[in-house]
């Protein structure tokens, strides 16, 4: 069955030794669920728009003034999905295109801020990523980023990158991977002197004790921690939630007598 496209990115990427991808910062805008955030060029999709890769190559020149030809898309990606703190989630149709070289932009500023060319090597080295809070939520969510000019990537480009480099967990269902760093973080507690009330049942457990909040964060926040298998990590006196790379949750409650 089809699948309805509400948007399309496009991915520059520059090879050789000194391998990199175009990301642009948008602009700051009220109603913009990525407002402010590193990106890839690209946007919702135009009625006007012939097809998806229409979308992309269209919002590429817009927002960076770079014309590329049809003929030179390299390979349309898997379609994602963005997730939005309301409204229905949007289906992301992602487009790579190889250029021979990091070509100038000219940025469309209601847009667009700021360009960079990130090399893949940043992308790469696992110490650059860390579990941080983001701009505009509460303190305690922690999520997978990297900084980049004093701007944390993260979110849905952060995942779309992960995922085409091949940075997600290695474990088959990917499921695995959360359950298996929400263990970790319940055998830390125990090790902590928490007591243990109720194993998981349907993704949640229980302990008795107060939450050590930061040495929970100091344990698992630490650059390369964790990366791999945590979309969110929230972390309260009172209980810690954490989503994994296939967006389950599991919560961990402290339960006072």
């Amino acid at each position: 069955m089809a699948v309805d496209v509400d948007a399309a990115v496009a991915i520059l990427h520059t090879q050789g030794p000194a391998e990199s991808v175009l990301l642009i910062r948008r602009a700051e805008r009220d109603g913009d669920p990525w407002s402010g955030q590193w990106s890839f060029p690209g946007g919702r999709r135009s009625p006007a728009d012939a097809d998806a890769l229409s979308t992309a190559l269209r919002e590429l020149e817009e927002e960076c003034g770079i014309r590329l030809p049809r003929e030179q898309m390299e390979a349309a990606l898997p379609l994602a999905t963005a997730r939005r703190r309301t409204g229905r989630y949007l289906v992301v149709a992602p487009f790579l295109f190889q250029v021979e070289r990091e070509l100038p932009t000219v940025l469309q500023t209601s847009e667009a801020v700021s360009a960079v060319w990130l090399p893949l090597k940043v992308v790469l080295d696992p110490t650059r990523h860390r579990l941080r809070p983001v701009p505009g939520l509460p303190p305690w969510m922690y999520f997978p980023a990297i900084d980049l000019d004093g701007a944390p990537l993260w979110g849905f480009t952060y995942r779309l990158i992960s995922e085409w480099l091949g940075l997600g967990p290695k474990q088959t269902p990917p499921e695995r991977a959360g359950f298996e760093t929400a263990e970790q973080v319940l055998e830390f507690l125990l090790s902590a002197g928490l007591k243990l009330l109720k194993g998981w049942e349907n993704r949640v457990a229980e302990v008795s004790g107060r939450i050590p909040v930061e040495a929970v964060v100091e344990r698992f926040t630490s650059p390369g921690c964790h990366f791999e298998s945590v979309n969110c990590l929230e972390v309260r006196p009172e209980s810690i939630r954490l989503t994994g790379p296939a967006f389950e949750q599991y919560e961990i409650r402290e339960r006072s007598f």
